[in-house]
């Protein structure tokens, strides 16, 4: 059933039709709640409609990062609910409409500075469609981008340090 819902999603999507897409993803959510996976691809519907705020509070709520997709998409993803791993497994499978989709939320989520979001949807997108090359450039594109703007951070930025309840105003 699940994979019929993502299916249609992205058959909405690829289509043009972002209300039903909206609609449809709005009941998965109904149905799943705080699922990641909906609730990206509803983030990506409300970015593609000029609801920034909307879907950077859609992204932040799913923040899904390459732990919950394990190294590739399709593998069981230890992190998530029973019924999110069936949604990440049923909006992920090779052939799936939503391939676009995912395509297009990297680019959404690199665009918003969200580069590992962005990586575990293109590969997403390539577990759908292996064989788009257009993802996996994408893919070693942001992946270059990301090792480099962490090379170039100060060293202090890029390690946080634990709070002290003196330092934090905690007494």
């Amino acid at each position: 059933m699940i994979d019929a819902l993502f299916d249609l999603l992205g058959t909405f999507y690829r289509n043009g039709d972002l209300v039903l897409a909206e609609c449809l993803a709005r009941s998965i959510l109904a149905a799943i709640p705080d699922d990641p996976v909906s609730l990206q691809l509803l983030g990506l519907v409300y970015y593609r409609t000029r609801r920034r705020r909307q879907a950077v509070e859609a992204f932040a709520a799913a923040d899904l990062d390459d732990r919950l997709f394990g190294q590739t998409v399709g593998t069981p993803a230890g992190g998530l609910p029973q019924a999110s791993s069936q949604c990440l497994a049923a909006a992920s499978t090779r052939g799936s409409p939503l391939a676009v989709a995912w395509y297009d939320l990297g680019l959404v989520l690199f665009r918003e500075r969200r580069y590992t979001q962005a990586l575990a949807s293109l590969r997403a997108a390539l577990a759908a469609e292996p064989e788009w090359s257009r993802a996996r450039r994408a893919i070693a594109r942001i992946e270059r981008f990301s090792r480099k703007s962490r090379s170039q951070q100060p060293a202090e930025r890029r390690t946080v340090a634990p709070r002290s309840a003196a330092s934090s105003g905690e007494v």
